[in-house]
């Protein structure tokens, strides 16, 4: 069974900096695919899908180049973070784990003693090579994708950052909001409710200004990886990049905006966002692995300034269904996040959280504990769901002991199967954040969520009285695996 403790040190961690090391790196790792000739037009979404859906982890980043209608080097990037090992190597981390939450982990390590590092403003850098304004605006400029077969527009943001300012404090977010295309002057920015970038909008709106918005739309990975993460109010993933980084990312001053921009990103789009102007929004197959229907207005951005380096990358990372590029993505960051929370508030032995790839994100996740008191499990279970990282869309929060890895979907349901009572071992949170990606969402974009005590009843293991697990013992198994090295090497 599971050994929470133990996480594999590899010798010679990989660092990189943009996203070109970055895919170098990749590259060298066997996992960059480059494919030739494929079409904007559903084509580069579909070979995307079909590459992912049953990859079991092993997807490549995909490179698509040589696009119909575009210049050569007009180039897009799908897949980014489709194996543990991308994600490793975004995070600076060891490549290899005994078990996939030990990157959890690792991260959550990283993340006890990081120091937040301002962006250093640098006088220019490759995001500066183009600079288009006024008439020569023109997003379609790119080979911005039309991504799944049933939508009706092309998306320009998808693996993207999203830079608002607080209008009250000097704090810029970057967030990863769709971007529907209308025009190449004028594209869209969905944000739900709650989100950072949302409620920055809703502020500006609310007393009538404008917003101005910077959406990178090629950015270093860990950037994007960030961007998807629920990092709490008032820090800015540049600032938290440069933590992870040990060194103060390089930007430029936008243009139009002023905003901090990375000075080695690949594409930027400037713009405002105007109280009153919004535009019809969607379809758009989402994360859940549904297409999203909710079409209704939202606002737009006017787009000012187009700034774009030579031979550009356009990131993509349009969801569809489990398991996809995004899985590991935003459950990782999000795991990390919600064991932060588990911490803060004073619970003790967290051994491991997972987000379960085909949940998908945050709507299964799952928390392994050392239990120490009565009601342990519990608190558990009701500080996961509800803190920032577990609440937005969850579903099921699932609580195992020890000897459980929680990261292993078989041992998951094992445990479910076999500690766990229907009636005594359930909790109900009704009236939880939701949104319209949820095909079941309820009126005033609610969801209802459940709660799973799946630890051994603390009394019972306390006294003793749980029937013991059939298991090789630790001992016997070092014993076996010295005697018959070679048969045993891999287990």
């Amino acid at each position: 069974m599971a050994r929470a403790e133990k996480v594999r040190e590899v010798e010679g961690q990989v660092k990189y900096r943009g996203l070109r090391e970055w895919l170098d790196q990749v590259d060298r790792m066997g996992e960059l695919l480059r494919i030739h000739g494929a079409h904007w037009d559903r084509e580069m979404g579909s070979i995307t899908q079909l590459l992912t859906e049953r990859s079991k982890g092993t997807a490549p980043a995909i490179l698509f180049d040589e696009v119909p209608g575009y210049p050569k080097g007009f180039r897009t990037l799908y897949g980014q973070f489709s194996t543990m090992k991308r994600v490793a190597l975004t995070l600076g981390l060891p490549l290899e784990y005994e078990r996939k939450s030990d990157i959890v982990k690792s991260y959550h390590e990283r993340m006890q003693n990081l120091k937040l590092m301002k962006p250093r403003f640098v006088s220019t850098g490759p995001i500066l090579d183009h600079v288009l304004e006024g008439d020569d605006v023109d997003v379609l400029k790119f080979p911005v994708p039309i991504h799944h077969e049933l939508d009706t527009a092309r998306y320009l943001g998808t693996a993207d950052c999203v830079i608002t300012k607080d209008p009250d404090a000097d704090w810029y977010n970057l967030g990863a909001y769709r971007c529907q295309v209308y025009d190449g002057k004028t594209i869209g920015c969905q944000i739900t409710e709650g989100k950072h970038g949302r409620i920055h909008r809703d502020k500006y709106f609310e007393r009538g200004q404008s917003m101005k918005v910077a959406v990178v739309c090629g950015q270093d990975p860990l950037l994007y990886m960030l961007s998807a993460s629920p990092l709490p109010e008032g820090i800015s993933e540049l600032e938290f990049a440069g933590g992870i980084r040990g060194e103060p990312m390089e930007v430029v001053k936008g243009p139009y905006t002023g905003f901090p921009i990375p000075a080695d990103a690949e594409i930027v789009v400037e713009g405002e966002a105007v109280p009153g102007n919004v535009r019809p929004e969607g379809p758009f197959g989402e994360w859940m692995g549904y297409i999203s229907d909710d079409v209704v207005p939202r606002p737009y951005i006017n787009v000012k300034t187009v700034l774009y380096r030579d031979d550009p990358i356009l990131t993509c990372a349009p969801q569809h269904k489990p398991v996809d590029e995004t899985g590991l993505l935003k459950g990782i960051a999000g795991a990390a996040e919600v064991w932060k929370a588990l911490e803060a508030c004073g619970l003790p032995e967290i051994l491991g959280v997972w987000n379960h790839e085909a949940g998908p994100a945050t709507r299964f996740t799952v928390i392994q504990i050392r239990q120490r008191y009565p009601g342990h499990s519990r608190n558990v279970l009701h500080v996961a769901s509800s803190c920032a990282a577990g609440a937005y869309n969850g579903k099921w929060t699932v609580v195992v002991d020890e000897d459980i890895d929680c990261s292993d979907l078989e041992q998951v349901l094992w445990a479910m199967c076999t500690r766990f009572d229907p009636i005594t071992d359930i909790d109900i949170i009704q009236k939880a954040w939701s949104s319209g990606r949820d095909p079941v969402v309820l009126p005033g974009n609610f969801n209802n969520r459940i709660l799973v005590d799946a630890c051994i009843s603390y009394d019972r293991k306390l006294r003793g009285k749980f029937p013991r697990v059939v298991e090789v013992s630790a001992e016997l198994r070092a014993k076996l695996k010295a005697k018959f090295e070679k048969i045993l090497a891999s287990v």
